[in-house]
């Protein structure tokens, strides 16, 4: 028998299935676009980073030729010496082999040094040294006003809207694509 309600209702379900399914190729789209922006973003913040570290070589007298991953290892060391190899390999999720070749091109240019502590002398940790600090000073700088910024965009959401992105973010963190 037919009814006209039922029928509404189908209806109804399959615009939203279209709506939803439209929706989904949206936010695919976006996604694609900021991983991308990300790139640009990401060229944006080295660029900043290395200004100040040209300032910085400018004040010091000498040439640092360092890459980000570098820049990132100094603030891993700076805000957690003094720290061994194996977590810095955990907290930058880096192989030991890279925090190895990263860490021996650092202490090449004197930025970190190596020492052992006196109840362990068998494993060898990182500190800075005072160039290393003055670069880590400009990088927790920089990440600061980089993230008062996120939180500042952030301000316009309500509480419920955070906690889905937040949630959206874990998710695609985990996700496999």
């Amino acid at each position: 028998m037919y009814n006209k309600e039922d029928e509404t209702n189908r209806r109804s379900m399959l615009l939203n299935m279209k709506d939803t399914d439209v929706t989904k190729e949206w936010i695919f789209e976006l996604f694609i676009r900021l991983i991308s922006q990300q790139e640009v973003k990401d060229n944006v913040m080295t660029s900043r980073v290395e200004e100040e570290k040209d300032k910085l070589e400018e004040t010091l007298g000498l040439r640092l030729n360092l890459n980000l991953s570098d820049i990132h290892m100094i603030a891993c060391i700076g805000d957690h010496e003094p720290i061994n190899v194996t977590t810095l390999s955990e907290k930058m999720n880096l192989t030991k082999g890279s925090i190895t070749r990263i860490s021996g091109k650092l202490l090449e240019q004197g930025l970190i040094r190596r020492e052992q502590l006196n109840d362990n002398k068998k494993e060898v940790f990182f500190r800075l040294t005072l160039r290393g600090e003055q670069l880590h000073v400009i990088h927790d700088k920089l990440h600061k006003e980089v993230e008062q910024r996120f939180k500042d965009f952030l301000g316009k959401y309500t509480p419920e809207q955070l906690d889905f992105a937040k949630e959206l973010l874990q998710d695609l963190l985990a996700w496999e694509y």
